[in-house]
């Protein structure tokens, strides 16, 4: 069961935490004007996924997302140096597109699959399945901030 438990941590970790913790990490540096080719991203990247494991503690549903959203922004603004104001409202703005999108398609998904939110979010393929179209938006607002930062001059 441990083994079972320990395997479905690494696969969640490897299929949906990273990405989602790049894709977060690059929306959050775009927005704070900071190129999308800069090294601090994959180290921010990593350290949020390590904070993923958060999801495992036997803490108050909700608080793991407080969590995830003080240590990005403490990530971010220890390797960047940005103002710690603009980077928490930085975090806010991506989080509240994560929220937005997955209340826009979380419904009408599991309605099309014939699947429950638990049995999707226990199994770490289906959890990484459902995170996708958000994290591919999350992507697409990334990069188009980044081109209008560089096509304006606004990048640090």
């Amino acid at each position: 069961m441990l083994q079972e438990s320990l395997a479905h941590a690494i696969y969640a970790l490897v299929l949906q935490d990273f990405p989602e913790s790049l894709v977060e990490t690059m929306v959050v540096f775009s927005l704070l004007n900071i190129r999308l080719r800069d090294k601090r991203i994959l180290a921010v990247a990593v350290l949020q996924t390590l904070t993923n494991l958060i999801r495992y503690l036997p803490i108050t549903f909700g608080m793991h997302s407080v969590v995830l959203i003080i240590s990005l922004a403490i990530y971010t603004r220890l390797l960047t140096g940005t103002r710690l104001s603009w980077t928490f409202l930085a975090v806010l703005i991506c989080v509240a597109m994560v929220a937005a999108a997955e209340l826009a398609y979380t419904g009408p998904l599991l309605k099309l699959t014939g699947l429950t939110y638990e049995r999707s979010f226990a199994d770490p393929f289906l959890r990484a399945a459902f995170a996708l179209p958000y994290e591919v938006l999350l992507l697409m607002v990334a990069l188009g901030k980044n081109y209008y930062n560089l096509k304006r001059g606004l990048t640090c």
